[in-house]
Formats: structure tokens, C-alpha cells, sequence
């Protein structure tokens, strides 16, 4: 027989504002217990009363209460930030990938610069300071898909420990998620996790940061 409190503990950890309403203590359970029966119903086949539902919710704010939040206030070390910036994207082809060897003997990159390439399945994404854009643009022979232009980078170091704490992307990208600026793309090192975004939201992304460095290190 399929238990009704792990089919509850699956919904509500599937729905992150229902997680922190239960975890914070501001879910009105009676409420939530309506919402939620007919799919507990459907999941264990059999009826379930909002009684046992509320009971099953009261359990699973103790356990959550137990954990260490979903969202937490990650130990920035430092702010690094680099503009402008451009995306260049080609196609991974191996033709491509040939050139893409002799790239560091043409172009001489410097710690001033921001340069990475990203080769996924179907694309190579090049991100540079957009100083250097014309000389990649020139050592490749091919017409790149798309070119965006005014990024920024927003760079957040911190301890190697930090890396191994549960959630800590998360935490950092719900900072930019509740002030709804998109991510035009992340890189990642062992102690730095980089946020290219819109030179339009590259103040208030500082802004964010910063205040969190504050607050942490305060």
C-alpha cells in the first residue's frame, strides 16, 4: 500500500513556494490540503481525508525545519567584473574545432581580458571582451550564428569550501531570479561562478552582490 506522507513530502518539495510557505510557517495547511488531495488521491489510489493531510504537512515542517535551508547566504570573498563584453556563436563542426587549436596562437589574452569557449553538443560559444571580438570573428573563416553584443561579466569568488555546500548555485542564482534579470549565460571555476548578463542589468546585478557581500561579512 503506497503511504500518503511520502506521495505529500514529493508535491510539496516539487513546488518551491509551497516548500517555503511549510518550511517558514506561513501555509495555511487546511488550504494547501484541499489543493493538493485530488493528485494524493490519484498517486496512492485510494481516499484521502484533508485530516490526515494536514497531519502529513505538521510532519514535514518539523523534518524541514531539521535541514539546512534550501536558500542560503553564500560567503562572498570577492567581486569582479569585466565589460563589454560579446557572444559569438558557430556551429561545432569539426572544422571549426581544428581552428579552434590554433586560436591561442593568434590571439594573446591577457588578465585585463575576459575570454572562455563553451563546446556543447551542437555549438561552440565564444564570450570575450569585445576588444578582441573582430580578431575571433577573423580567425575563423566561418559565418558565426548569432553575435550578441553589451554583456557584462559579474564574476563571485569565494573558498574552495563553499563548493561543496549543498544548494550554493542555487542560492546565488535565486539573488538574480528575485530581481527577474536574465542570465544570458554562467561559467564556473573550482571558486568562482561567473554571471554574464545584459550590460542594461549589469548596476543593478553589482548592486545585489554587493549588498549580500556586505551583509554576510558585516
Amino acid at each position: 500500500m503506497i503511504k500518503i506522507q511520502p506521495i505529500v513530502r514529493e508535491i510539496v518539495q516539487s513546488e518551491m513556494e509551497a516548500y517555503f510557505a511549510l518550511t517558514n510557517g506561513y501555509m495555511n495547511m487546511s488550504s494547501y490540503a484541499h489543493r493538493i488531495r485530488p493528485a494524493v488521491e490519484a498517486m496512492t489510489k485510494k481516499q484521502v481525508t484533508i485530516t490526515s493531510l494536514v497531519v502529513s504537512l505538521s510532519r514535514l515542517r518539523k523534518e524541514f525545519k531539521k535541514e539546512k535551508p534550501l536558500i542560503q547566504e553564500i560567503a562572498i570573498k570577492n567581486i569582479t567584473t569585466k565589460l563589454p563584453l560579446t557572444e559569438i556563436i558557430y556551429e561545432n563542426t569539426n572544422t571549426f574545432l581544428r581552428e579552434l587549436e590554433s586560436l591561442h596562437k593568434n590571439i594573446s589574452v591577457s588578465q585585463e581580458d575576459f575570454f572562455t569557449t563553451t563546446i556543447g553538443t551542437t555549438e561552440i560559444d565564444v564570450i570575450c571582451s569585445s576588444n578582441m571580438a573582430p580578431k575571433v570573428l577573423k580567425h575563423f573563416k566561418m559565418k558565426p550564428k548569432a553575435i550578441n553584443h553589451n554583456l557584462a561579466a559579474i564574476g563571485i569568488s569565494f573558498d574552495p569550501e563553499v563548493f561543496s555546500v549543498p544548494n550554493t548555485f542555487f542560492s546565488l542564482l535565486s539573488i538574480t531570479a528575485r530581481a527577474r534579470i536574465n542570465i544570458e549565460e554562467l561559467v564556473s571555476t573550482p571558486t568562482e561562478l561567473i554571471f554574464i548578463v545584459a550590460e542594461k542589468d549589469f548596476g543593478k546585478t553589482v548592486a545585489l552582490f554587493s549588498e549580500l557581500h556586505r551583509k554576510v561579512n558585516a
